[in-house]
């Protein structure tokens, strides 16, 4: 039996390309681990500090970018009300006003994710704020998880509010929510933006449900008190990670916060 020895060449020609090869292959990866990865909650402080009155921005929105794309908060001084849809981050001011937020401005309270909805469905109104969230609740795996809820569509109303600037020494949340200022909004066409957030987490952050809203024309917003769906799309995140920036400011240090 005769044995023959066959001798393959490499082929040069694709050597050079090994290295692009392999960072490709790395990155590809790379992001389907990322995208593997469940989504985060990101915090800037705790509820319990923003109801004593810390209200110093402790992080920049230069900053807070870096953590998130959709997401509702306030700013220094809780001079009104936060709203971050789509990496566009908002300001609602007391006078009815929204404008667009500066990288230098700060904020003392802010929950932040990067938004990837994982289940969606639609909601034929007319239905009331409590009709939604029963019906959001019914899509939900378990209460112990946190969700980022996105509401699109129209609205027959939106009752929303914001506060005014606050000046030292700065009052209690609750005083300084007694200055609201309400805004009723007719027949409008927008996004709530908010987290439904577990029982446990009392005190950290708001139980239950939590919305910003924001209109499609950019022109009105505010917390979200109330309000009636027409004819809504609704999108949501289930988020099994959280984690808390603590101020570093003397106000904080020294707050008497309660005790779990």
């Amino acid at each position: 039996m005769r044995t023959f020895h066959v001798l393959f060449e490499p082929d040069k020609s694709h050597t050079s390309d090994r290295p692009l090869r392999l960072l490709l292959l790395s990155l590809l990866l790379c992001a389907i681990l990322f995208a593997q990865r469940p989504g985060e909650v990101f915090q800037v402080s705790t509820l319990d500090a923003l109801s004593q009155g810390i209200f110093e921005g402790s992080m920049s929105f230069s900053e807070l970018r870096g953590h998130g794309d959709f997401g509702l908060g306030t700013f220094d001084a809780l001079d009104g009300e936060m709203i971050a849809l789509d990496g566009s981050f908002f300001q609602a001011h007391s006078d009815g006003t929204v404008s667009r937020v500066e990288n230098d401005a700060t904020t003392p309270f802010a929950v932040i994710t990067k938004f990837k909805s994982s289940q969606s469905f639609t909601i034929t109104g007319p239905a009331t704020q409590q009709q939604a969230f029963a019906a959001i609740d019914k899509m939900l795996p378990s209460n112990n998880y946190f969700y980022a809820v996105k509401i699109h569509g129209d609205f027959v109303y939106v009752t929303a509010r914001s506060v005014p600037r606050q000046f030292k020494p700065y009052p209690t949340l609750a005083d300084a929510i007694a200055m609201e200022a309400i805004f009723p909004l007719q027949n409008i066409r927008g996004t709530m933006v908010g987290f439904r957030s577990p029982a446990f987490v009392k005190g950290i952050n708001q139980t239950g449900y939590h919305f910003h809203f924001i209109s499609d024309d950019r022109k009105s917003g505010g917390h979200a008190l109330d309000f009636e769906i027409r004819d809504a799309v609704v999108e949501i995140e289930t988020v099994r990670q959280q984690s808390t920036y603590l101020p570093d400011n003397q106000p904080f240090r020294v707050a008497l916060l309660p005790l779990p």
